[in-house]
């Protein structure tokens, strides 16, 4: 068991250095980028999360990778703790304007009996590849309705906030105290200084031969 979570832990640091910390953009639309994905994760929109977070990367200018990666905060492993809390604010904050049906405990009842279909059959991440989970997940997140999307957004607009600032700061410190952050920096600045003698090169070269043009 020890060695499992190890190996999570491992991985985790993995896809952080590599996939998120060594992506050539600014601290600014990386994190961005972070709070981005994290907010439409926690949005129960699941199976059009990157496509939502790409899009809206595209508009405000974030780093798409980023948003991307993290949609996938939320997922078969995570489902419950994010969405059921997500929905019980919803919940608390709806019946201060009206009365509403109590579906909390029947539906997140619902949700831990798919999930441990999955896990008691040995098959756990199948259920990733599986249309029917898919399918019964997106209906129960239609029953509970407005309760969770006023949840989400709410607590989602949190964290994205939060992560925004944890996140800018994070990678700005990463690469300036960091040997592996420095080490990027350095090899990012060696690579456009190589682009921009191309560059040059190929400009002169044009303006020295105008018919190539």
């Amino acid at each position: 068991m020890h060695d499992k979570t190890e190996n999570i832990f491992q991985r985790i640091n993995k896809l952080i250095v590599n996939k998120i910390l060594h992506i050539d953009d600014t601290p600014h639309r990386l994190a961005l980028g972070i709070a981005l994905g994290l907010l439409v994760g926690w949005t129960p929109t699941i199976g059009l999360q990157m496509i939502i977070a790409a899009l809206l990367a595209t508009i405000i200018r974030a780093n798409i990778q980023a948003s991307v990666i993290m949609v996938w905060v939320s997922n078969p492993l995570t489902m419950a703790i994010i969405y059921y809390p997500n929905y019980l604010v919803g919940r608390l904050i709806m019946r201060l304007f009206s009365n509403q049906n109590d579906l909390g405990a029947y539906s997140y009842q619902q949700l831990k009996d798919m999930l441990a279909q999955y896990h008691a059959n040995g098959s756990f991440w199948s259920c990733f590849y599986n249309s029917t989970f898919w399918k019964n997940l997106l209906q129960l997140l239609i029953d509970l309705g407005a309760e969770l999307w006023i949840g989400s957004l709410l607590i989602g607009l949190i964290v994205a906030i939060i992560s925004y600032f944890a996140s800018y700061r994070s990678i700005v410190w990463y690469r300036e105290h960091t040997p592996m952050g420095r080490r990027f920096m350095q090899l990012l600045a060696l690579r456009k200084k190589r682009l921009a003698r191309r560059k040059a090169r190929r400009t002169n070269e044009s303006d020295q031969n105008p018919t190539r043009k």
